[in-house]
């Protein structure tokens, strides 16, 4: 684990969280930073962060689904696999590099598996063209591996397990360990972005 000063905080509401984030890059952000996102790239999120415009999330039937059915996936998992866990509502913080994560559960047994839990629903068709299966092992989109790092690196847990439920009968399970050498690099992009804010220099827009 990477030592930093972490700090867990427990929002009183969606407002007081979404005032959290504000000041930092988050677990989904981050992708973006690497121009992996598929929900924005460095030149929107540079904008945002200078509070040039609000970026409003518009949910959609499939996004809304899968927010209902996330404590329902965890509990069935958890079933399947014999694990104890529990909701992790903090949001999590590195004050320093300004940084910070919001998580889904963590296991906390057994021992040999505990760690952050990311909760997945994933539509068949989304599954088929952006998550890869060779040999048995399955990876997921590189945005989803970002984040499940980032994620780990703001919790300083070394572990994380993906629970994607595909199709809605379809379990799949990622586990991952802490990747020091990608946390630092996300470090280090997340320094050189807020060091691109404070200096005015926009990122080009035009990405390929």
């Amino acid at each position: 684990m990477i030592d930093l000063k972490r700090v867990m905080l427990t929002p009183a509401d969606k407002e007081d969280w979404l005032s959290m984030r504000e000041s930092d890059i988050t677990s989904t952000q981050s992708p973006a930073l690497f121009g992996l996102s598929p929900y924005s790239t460095k030149f929107e999120l540079y904008h945002a962060k200078r509070g040039d415009y609000t970026s409003e999330f518009k949910s959609n039937d499939r996004v809304a689904w899968g927010l209902r059915l996330e404590s329902s996936i965890a509990q069935g998992a958890a079933e399947d696999h014999g694990w104890e866990i529990e909701p992790l509502k903090d949001y999590g913080r590195i004050p320093d590099a300004r940084i910070g994560s919001s998580f889904d559960f963590r296991i906390l047994s057994p021992a040999s598996e505990a760690g952050l839990l990311e909760v997945k629903n994933i539509d068949r068709f989304v599954f088929n063209d952006g998550w890869v299966l060779d040999s048995g092992q399955i990876e997921a989109p590189p945005h989803i591996e970002l984040q499940a790092q980032h994620e780990m690196l703001v919790s300083g847990d070394d572990r994380i397990t993906i629970a994607g439920l595909v199709g809605g009968n379809d379990l799949k399970l990622i586990r991952r360990e802490a990747d020091e050498e990608v946390q630092n690099l996300i470090l280090e992009k997340v320094a050189e972005f807020w060091e691109s804010v404070s200096k005015a220099e926009e990122p080009s827009p035009l990405f390929p």
